[in-house]
């Protein structure tokens, strides 16, 4: 079996862009002011290098409704760390370096937004903790809080072992007639069906074949793309705006039937994040209450956004160990050693180092959460270069995960690079798959937890094995999602 992963970047047949000389690029790092007087003084910063004119531009639109992680890839080999990118009426600018990274969502936070392209995920998200800032998104972070506590996950792990069972027994006949398995929608459905449980205390599953479409549209459209759908106004009844009102529709039935649900039973204690969110609405702790419109708005976001970003999580690590027998076997012997054949649990995971590794060394090279915009409140600088105000300035964890000074094999899959000494040597910012600063991902841990009992159950009971076809095609979602989907082999392991 090869151990060579397929790379996304083959299966997107686009134009690379010229790579410049080596004393070219030199020299379009140092900020224009330097470049021009030439004696090392600056008087201000100067403007950041990238790509220029109309054609450029439509060019760079084309690729980004494309691919937009290749495009940014390929502008990092050309440009550098710090990359000026008009796009439309937008001007943004790429920040791929862990120094500029670590500036702008930790040092120097409060100096950038959510900003207009968080205005597209209020489609669906509404006004919640993912598009809120200042001391709104304190107040809703503290009352969510609760539920991402350290015992609080721990007390997930059930939901999340029973819902991959049922999965993984879906398997046994796929297993038998040997027939692929999509990983991609199994993955969803598993993630689905936990989140289910743990976020709302109900079973999603029964309602998955109508609310699952509908997410898939709302992931799409949360994306900017620049296409002309995008920018048509929502009063315009165009097909495009139908099938968002549509599946918006479905997404709000689906949650006012939830808290429906809760308030009959109307428990005293809260169970989950509908109970808690009901909870503050009648809470004396000081914060304004929260209307139903904002419960709503905090349960789509946290749930949409979880379920999302952990199935596509799940799905690529799954990938990994196909194309990778020595890795798949290694970790297969670990969870063997530590497990047997009984069901996973909490206190087993901080055994699972390698495990642990495998999810590690999946999330750097496929970042479920692909990209982190923020926009710039005042002037600032980067890198040495003026970033105005107003600037829309992006963190790519794609490509600063990819970053060939910082990563030696960047594009290989090796899971021993997050080997405790290894990941030591490394800048804080030179791997954050859940974003950093105090926005750092709120469901983090029980991402991580979810992934690593999942893989553990996989590698417990199937073998898994390439099937013949095309590289995955990378997608322009909210998460980092192959398009054409991840079929696996997978084979029962002889007991």
């Amino acid at each position: 079996m090869t151990t060579a992963t397929p790379g996304p970047e083959a299966a997107v047949d686009a134009p690379a862009i010229p790579v410049q000389s080596r004393a070219d690029r030199a020299r379009a790092l140092l900020p224009t002011s330097r470049r021009a007087s030439g004696d090392g003084a600056a008087a201000r910063p100067g403007r950041a290098p990238g790509p220029r004119g109309p054609y450029e531009m439509v060019r760079n639109l084309r690729r980004l409704q494309s691919c937009a992680p290749l495009l940014f890839q390929d502008l990092h080999r050309s440009y550098g760390d710090v990359v000026r990118l008009p796009l439309g009426p937008y001007l943004t600018h790429l920040n791929l370096h862990p120094d500029g990274v670590r500036h702008v969502l930790q040092d120097n936070n409060r100096n950038y937004v959510r900003g207009k392209m968080y205005e597209r995920f209020k489609i669906f998200f509404g006004i919640g903790l993912l598009t809120t800032d200042g001391e709104e998104w304190r107040v809703r972070r503290r009352r969510v809080n609760p539920l991402f506590h350290q015992t609080a996950i721990a007390g997930m792990a059930t939901a999340m072992t029973d819902a991959t069972s049922v999965v993984l027994d879906r398997w046994e006949r796929s297993a038998a007639e040997r027939t692929p398995v999509d990983v991609v929608p199994e993955m969803m459905d598993l993630s689905l069906g936990a989140l289910g449980h743990i976020i709302f205390g109900t079973d999603l599953w029964p309602s998955a074949p109508r609310v699952a479409p509908a997410m898939a549209v709302s992931l799409e459209a949360m994306i900017f793309k620049g296409t002309a759908s995008q920018m048509t106004p929502d009063r315009i009844p165009t097909r495009y705006n139908r099938t968002i009102a549509d599946a918006r529709g479905v997404i709000d039935e689906a949650v006012r039937a939830i808290v429906a649900e809760h308030r009959r039973e109307g428990r005293d204690a809260p169970a989950d994040l509908v109970d808690l969110l009901l909870h503050a609405q009648a809470s004396e702790d000081g914060d304004e209450p929260l209307s139903d419109d904002l419960v709503h708005d905090e349960m789509r976001t946290i749930f949409m956004a979880g379920h999302e970003t952990t199935g596509t999580g799940l799905a690529w690590a799954l990938h990994e160990l196909a194309w990778h027998e020595e890795v798949q076997e290694r970790a297969a012997a670990e969870v063997a050693e530590v497990l047997g054949d009984r069901v996973p649990t909490v206190e087993d995971v901080r055994k699972l180092t390698y495990v642990r590794m495998v999810v590690d060394e999946t999330l750097r090279l496929h970042p479920p959460i692909w990209l982190y915009p923020r926009d710039a409140v005042e002037d600032d600088e980067i890198g040495g270069y003026r970033i105005p105000a107003g600037t829309h300035v992006f963190q790519v964890p794609f490509v600063t995960h990819r970053h060939p000074d910082l990563w030696e094999r960047p594009t290989s899959f090796e899971p021993d690079r997050f080997a405790p000494d290894a990941t030591a040597q490394r800048p804080r910012f030179a791997y954050f798959p859940f974003g950093g600063g105090q926005r750092q991902c709120i469901g983090n841990q029980m991402a991580l937890l979810q992934t690593t009992l999942t893989l553990a159950m996989v590698l417990q009971r199937f073998r898994l094995d390439p099937t013949p076809g095309r590289p995955p095609e990378l997608g322009t979602l909210v998460s980092l999602r192959p398009l054409t989907g991840l079929p696996l082999a997978v084979s029962e392991r002889s007991p």
